[in-house]
């Protein structure tokens, strides 16, 4: 579950350490118009440059951020930056951090948010795991990046649900392709189509990784259109950024 406390944000209701911050958007409080409106956070979709830049200087003053947030080009892979050391390339799905004030985030309309911290608050990280990135690896890499499964705390955020998400064979066999025990995280509802339940990919995965603590916020993006962007929804659409830091 998550507690909203204003129009902006959403804190990840989890046990994690004191010192780690972290939660979602959701689309309201900010500037862009329709069909971004309002709290777009995406530079990449064909919302005014100077609109988005708002809405993120916004949501950083609201989080009082002391750092600007790492904006990653999302691909869609099982590529995972550090952010100890500064990059160029920011081609990635994942991001992780051992620093303080270190802000990592990752932007979704449907597909999977993650967010991890150790038990010990000294390193975090934010995933974003579509079909294409789960079969990819991309939250196994991530889990790899941990020393001990056993000691890391993941928060699921927001995502389509599985009631509004239909997808074909070649997404069905591609996802039991990685991990045959994926099979249940699908209903079929004819010869060629299947509801995917993204949520319990995820939990599935993790926890055949023995990660050590899985927490769901269990909030649907397609059905809750007030709150939050859903590109299976709407088509040209914002996205909503799933953040975590460490002061």
């Amino acid at each position: 579950m998550t507690t909203q406390t204003n129009n902006l944000w959403l804190d990840a209701n989890w046990p994690a350490p004191n010192n780690v911050h972290a939660g979602t958007s959701i689309r309201t409080g900010g500037y862009s118009k329709k069909p971004y409106g309002t709290l777009n956070l995406a530079l990449h979709v064909g919302d005014a440059a100077d609109n988005v830049k708002k809405n993120r200087s916004t949501l950083s003053k609201h989080l009082k951020l002391q750092s600007e947030p790492v904006w990653l080009n999302q691909i869609h892979s099982s590529k995972i930056i550090s952010l100890d050391t500064p990059s160029n390339n920011l081609d990635a799905d994942a991001s992780l951090t051992t620093k303080r004030n270190k802000i990592c985030v990752v932007m979704t309309a449907d597909c999977v948010p993650i967010l991890f911290c150790n038990q010990n608050g000294t390193k975090v990280a934010a995933i974003h795991a579509g079909w294409k990135g789960i079969c990819n690896g991309i939250i196994e890499n991530a889990i790899k990046a941990f020393s001990q499964p056993q000691t890391i705390l993941a928060w699921i955020g927001p995502c389509i649900g599985k009631d509004y998400y239909e997808v074909g064979k070649d997404v069905y066999e591609s996802c039991l392709g990685h991990s045959s025990s994926l099979k249940n995280a699908f209903r079929q509802t004819d010869t060629v189509h299947w509801q995917a339940d993204l949520t319990k990919m995820a939990k599935i995965l993790l926890k055949k990784a023995e990660v050590g603590s899985i927490h769901e916020c269990s909030l649907c993006t397609y059905k809750m259109d007030k709150m939050f962007y859903s590109y299976r929804r709407d088509g040209n659409t914002g996205r909503t950024a799933s953040m975590i830091w460490m002061e």
